[in-house]
């Protein structure tokens, strides 16, 4: 039994641990319902995983108080090559809105958190407010 349970990696991060789905997107402009779009996001430990339809990618963060800061975006296969996994993404992606669905036009991010419990999730940047449930 002790083999077993200590090859597991334990949540560190408390109620921000798991995946999340994006389900909308609060911006001046409105509010836009992204529940179809299938968009979620994963922590575990010091990274953080971002899928969607049209890409799959993971960053580095940081959770402290209400700030959680994304940094070093690269790129998992999805339709790119396996060979393409683990490339930076570039700024030039990020300009051609890879990232937009999560208002992050740069290669870091920072967000406030201004709800986190073991069920929903609130972020918020400059003027973009994202709503995420557990998943």
């Amino acid at each position: 039994m002790l083999v077993l349970t200590s090859c597991d990696k334990t949540p560190i991060n408390g109620p921000l641990d798991g995946m999340w789905q994006l389900m909308s997107v609060e911006t001046p402009a409105g509010v836009v319902d992204t529940k179809a779009e299938h968009t979620y996001i994963s922590f575990q430990l010091h990274t953080s995983q971002w899928n969607h339809a049209n890409y799959r990618l993971y960053s580095a963060f940081q959770h402290s108080g209400d700030s959680l800061f994304f940094d070093r975006f690269r790129h998992l296969s999805l339709h790119r090559t396996a060979a393409d996994d683990d490339e930076p993404v570039t700024t030039v992606e990020l300009a051609d809105g890879l990232m937009a669905a999560w208002g992050i036009h740069t290669t870091s991010a920072r967000f406030r958190v201004v709800r986190l419990t073991n069920e929903h999730l609130t972020l918020n940047r400059a003027d973009t407010t994202l709503v995420l449930r557990k998943f």
